[in-house]
């Protein structure tokens, strides 16, 4: 196998490919083109595409849903768009993202402007004193937990390293701030990784690379950016693959209803379908993969939106962002929502769940999270408050073509283990998608890049 470009190497040539898609650059610039097979339609499957495209490749997307997308999913049947899967843009510093949300007129909307505040069990709001100590005090614990993570000779769940540091914080500083330091690491960690603490890796804590700057939403969702890179591109739906084969130069794939043959594949699906082992791939693929397939787990986070007749949350707080219920327990509690109508301009909040809650959710009906809520916000808002005019709910965990939102890095895997799992093939059978990329795992970002990272290896063995 040729040896892989460095990662600065390919940050200056995915900075190129961004630069050569705008431009138009001809094909022969690159090489002779090759016929190219990309298995999955979603952020990391259109990058590669739209870019061995723009180079001269014949390339066609096989993706399993009626829908392109993957996880990113825009849904419209409250009247405005809504993202179901993947929804904010994670830091604007460097985060190909934005300039790719420019480049097709995807406007944005920075979160970081939102008003942050915390509710108590009671429904009253948490006084800022408090809530100042308690971000204090969340940031000293981090820090700690990074320490503690320095000093390990074997790995340990983060729950483990957090459960003290979260009950000296109460015995120092009584209920209320207790409260709110296990609401802000459940919030910091669980929604973060979509899995419980118990699970978590302390010792690959952190180890990802981020992009500084505020957290942004899509004004008409992330479907905005998907059908941007999907303008041109052969994409075929409803195409399940059920085997991937390399014999000498050639790779089939069979699909439920097809067979295609290709120069080179590049399988971009989810982790989770990995781990079901539905696709036979052959030859089998290496122990390395299929023990890194094993280790890494797959992450849950659920939403539910609620649409109301009116945004009642601002008749108190004009600028309310996001409501925590810190002293939530009940399972049938949503224990953090952020509000959209300044987003979307309609009165829409949404709620998160994750790891083995949003699990949990996917059992109850929908009559008893609803009551639920509405209990906390008339607690919040007054009992006057109308019930929502429509609710819709996910269920990720569950999604045959995904089988969970996101990879984590739980205890026993290791980082390397992403690194495993984007080693090619023969050169002839690559693997992109948020779990291949060890600096940005588990982000939008992350699979997009990953799929510019394989675009440019094919270029680059076609050019030779």
């Amino acid at each position: 196998m040729a040896p892989r470009i460095s990662r600065r190497t390919f940050l200056a040539a995915a900075a190129a490919s961004l630069l050569v898609s705008r431009l138009g650059a001809v094909s022969r610039a690159y090489g002779q083109g090759e016929r190219i097979l990309v298995l999955g339609a979603g952020m990391a499957g259109l990058a590669a595409a739209r870019t061995l495209v723009d180079r001269g490749h014949t390339v066609t997307v096989l993706e399993a849903r009626p829908t392109i997308g993957g996880r990113i999913r825009t849904d419209t049947s409250l009247g405005v768009p809504v993202d179901l899967g993947a929804s904010y843009i994670h830091g604007t510093k460097g985060n190909p993202l934005v300039g790719l949300a420019a480049r097709f007129g995807a406007e944005t909307y920075d979160t970081d402007a939102d008003q942050e505040l915390f509710v108590d069990a009671s429904g009253a709001f948490v006084p800022p004193k408090i809530a100042n100590r308690a971000r204090a005090d969340y940031r000293a614990l981090f820090e700690k937990l990074l320490a503690t993570k320095e000093g390990l000779e074997r790995d340990r769940s983060v729950q483990s390293a957090a459960t003290p540091l979260q009950k000296a914080i109460r015995a120092r500083s009584g209920a209320v701030s207790g409260n709110l330091i296990d609401f802000l690491v459940k919030s910091n960690f669980t929604l973060e990784f979509g899995a419980d603490l118990k699970d978590m890796s302390l010792l690959y804590l952190d180890d990802e690379e981020g992009f500084k700057g505020p957290d942004l939403l899509l004004k008409k969702g992330y479907i905005s950016l998907i059908n941007g890179l999907s303008q041109g591109i052969d994409v075929q739906l409803n195409q399940i693959v059920t085997a991937v084969s390399l014999a000498g130069s050639k790779v089939t794939v069979t699909t439920t209803s097809n067979t295609f043959d290709a120069d080179r594949v590049i399988v971009t699906l989810p982790l989770g379908v990995l781990k079901r082992s539905d696709i036979t791939f052959s030859p089998p693929l290496a122990p390395s993969k299929r023990k890194a397939i094993s280790r890494l787990q797959m992450g849950v986070l659920d939403k539910t939106y609620f649409k109301f007749p009116s945004a009642f949350w601002q008749n108190q707080r004009r600028d309310v962002g996001y409501i925590g219920n810190v002293g939530a327990r009940a399972t049938s509690e949503i224990p953090e929502y952020y509000t959209l109508d300044k987003v979307v301009g309609a009165p829409i909040l949404f709620g998160f769940t994750a790891g083995s809650m949003a699990r949990r959710f996917q059992g109850l009906d929908q009559r008893i999270i609803l009551e639920s809520t509405m209990k906390t916000f008339r607690s919040i808002y007054g009992a006057s408050i109308p019930d929502p005019e429509a609710i819709l709910r996910t269920a990720w965990a569950t999604e045959p073509f995904s089988h969970g939102s996101y990879s984590f890095i739980p205890v026993g895997a290791r980082g390397e283990d992403y690194q495993a799992l984007a080693e090619s093939v023969d050169d002839r059978i690559f693997f992109a998608g948020e779990a291949t990329n060890r600096e940005h795992p588990g982000t939008v970002h992350g699979a997009y890049l990953s799929g510019l990272r394989e675009a440019e290896e094919i270029t680059r063995l076609a050019s030779e």
